[in-house]
C-alpha cells in the first residue's frame, strides 16, 4: 500500500467549468478525471465558480469528489451566455488562477484546456521559469474560431498577438492532445517549426461515458411521457447551442417540415443561439419544436434515448476548430446521428467511417429536410445505423480507451 502511494501518478487539472456544473467541458473532464482518480491518479481540479445555470446557489471552495479535490478559485458569476460575461468570468478565473499556480511548489504536470483560451500562456510562463511540465489539451482553436465567426479580424492585432502566443504555448508544453485528424492538421500548421511538435500531438477522441448513458426502450422512458412524444418520430438536438453550430440549417429543415404531423424537432440545453431559435419557432408558428434545458446529468441517458435520429452541426469553416463532442452521447444511446458540417471534419469522418448516420453540408436545408423524412420512413436502415453507433462506442469511443490514452501520458511526466 505504501508502494503504491509512492508510486501515484498526480495530475493538476485546470479547468473553470467542473463538477457540480456538468455541462460543456465541465461534464467532459468531470468524467475524465472520476476515472483518472478510480485508476489510482491523484487529481486536483483548480475550477472557477459556477456561472452557467444558477447564478445564486453557493459550493464549497473545497470539496471532495469521487476522490478528486476540488478547488474553486474566486472569480465573478456574469451570465455566460452574454459576451462580456463571459470574458470577465474567464479574465478573472484566469488571474485567480496564475496567483494560485505561483504559490504552488509541487512538481505534478497540469491538464490545461484551451478554454478559456489565454490559460495555456500561464502554464507556459511558469514553465520557462522552471515549473511543471503541463499537458495542452485543444477543445478549440483560437483565434481562428473568433476570426470564422467575425469577432476579430483575420489579419488584425490581436488575431497576430494571438498566433504568437500560440506558438509559445506549443513550444513549452510537454504535450498537445486534439480531438481529431482534422485539428491536428491545424495544430501542426500553427506550430511549423517547431521541431518537437509531431510527436508531443496525441489524437484523443472525445467519448461517450457508456456507464451510465445506454439505450432507453420508449415504453419504459420517462421523458418520452414526460415531453409528449409519444408515436413520433423525434429529431433531437441536445447540449450546447452556440455560435460554431448551425442552427439556421436545423430551424430550416424544421421550417420545412412543419406541416408534418408525425415529426418532431426537440432541442434540450442552452447557449447562445438558443433565444434565436426560439423566436424563429414562435414567428412562424413552428408546432413541431420543443425546447428544454439540460438535464440532470443521471438522465441523460433518457433524454438522449427519446430521439429517433440526433443531430450534430458545425457552420461552415469550423472545421478542424471544434469537435461536437455530444455526438458521441447520441451514438452510446443507440441513435444514428445527422451530423451538419463540412465532409473533411472529424465528425463527419467517424460518421461515415462506422456507417453510423448521414452527413449534409452546412446549410443544406432542403438536403436535411430529405435526409429527416428518409430515416423517418426507412426504418431498417435506421437499424442497422443504430446498431453501427452502438458498436462504434463499443469499439471505440469509450472513456475507458480515452482514459487509458490521457492516463499513460500523465504517467509519463512524473518526476
Amino acid at each position: 500500500m505504501e508502494n503504491r502511494i509512492i508510486n501515484q501518478p498526480q495530475v493538476l487539472v485546470l479547468c473553470q467549468l467542473f463538477y457540480p456544473e456538468l455541462v460543456s467541458t465541465g461534464q467532459t473532464l468531470t468524467e475524465l478525471c472520476e476515472v483518472l482518480s478510480d485508476w489510482g491518479t491523484d487529481v486536483e481540479v483548480i475550477c472557477g465558480p459556477l456561472t452557467v445555470l444558477d447564478q445564486k446557489t453557493r459550493v464549497s471552495r473545497n470539496m471532495e469528489y469521487k476522490g478528486i479535490k476540488i478547488k474553486r478559485v474566486w472569480g465573478t458569476r456574469f451570465p455566460k451566455l452574454r459576451f462580456l460575461g463571459k470574458l470577465f468570468n474567464q479574465v478573472t478565473y484566469a488571474i485567480s488562477l496564475f496567483f494560485y499556480l505561483l504559490f504552488d511548489f509541487s512538481k505534478r504536470p497540469i491538464l490545461v484546456l484551451t478554454n478559456p483560451p489565454f490559460l495555456g500562456a500561464i502554464c507556459a510562463i511558469q514553465r520557462v521559469i522552471g515549473g511543471k511540465p503541463f499537458i495542452y489539451l485543444a477543445f478549440d482553436i483560437y483565434p481562428d474560431t473568433a476570426i470564422k465567426l467575425g469577432v476579430i479580424k483575420e489579419n488584425g492585432l490581436i488575431s497576430g498577438l494571438w498566433d504568437r502566443i500560440n506558438r509559445f504555448i506549443l513550444k513549452q508544453s510537454s504535450a498537445v492532445i486534439v480531438l481529431g485528424r482534422c485539428m491536428k492538421k491545424v495544430i501542426l500548421s500553427k506550430g511549423k517549426g517547431i521541431d518537437s511538435l509531431p510527436e508531443k500531438i496525441h489524437v484523443i477522441h472525445i467519448w461517450s461515458d457508456d456507464r451510465h448513458i445506454h439505450p432507453v426502450d420508449e415504453i419504459e422512458n420517462p421523458y418520452t411521457h414526460k415531453w409528449n412524444l409519444d408515436g413520433k418520430f423525434v429529431v433531437s438536438y441536445s447540449g450546447n447551442m452556440g455560435r460554431v453550430h448551425d442552427m439556421e440549417t436545423i430551424m430550416g429543415a424544421a421550417r420545412e417540415l412543419r406541416d408534418s404531423q408525425y415529426i418532431v424537432f426537440l432541442f434540450i440545453g442552452e447557449g447562445y443561439k438558443k433565444q434565436w431559435m426560439i423566436d424563429y419557432a414562435r414567428n412562424r408558428k413552428l408546432a413541431n419544436c420543443q425546447f428544454h434545458t439540460y438535464v440532470d446529468r443521471k438522465e441523460i441517458g433518457y433524454s438522449l434515448s427519446c430521439a429517433n435520429i440526433g443531430l450534430v452541426s458545425l457552420v461552415s469553416g469550423q472545421e478542424g476548430l471544434s469537435v461536437p463532442s455530444k455526438t458521441f452521447g447520441i451514438l452510446a444511446a443507440g441513435v444514428p446521428v445527422i451530423a451538419i458540417m463540412a465532409a473533411n471534419s472529424e465528425i463527419a469522418l467517424v460518421v461515415k467511417e462506422n456507417d453510423c448516420g448521414i452527413v449534409v453540408e452546412p446549410g443544406d436545408i432542403q438536403g436535411l429536410a430529405e435526409v429527416i423524412v428518409r430515416l423517418c420512413f426507412d426504418s431498417e436502415l435506421v437499424e442497422n445505423f443504430k446498431k453501427n453507433a452502438l458498436n462504434t462506442i463499443q469499439a471505440r469511443y469509450n472513456i475507458r480507451n480515452a482514459a487509458e490514452k490521457y492516463f499513460s501520458i500523465i504517467r509519463s511526466l512524473q518526476y
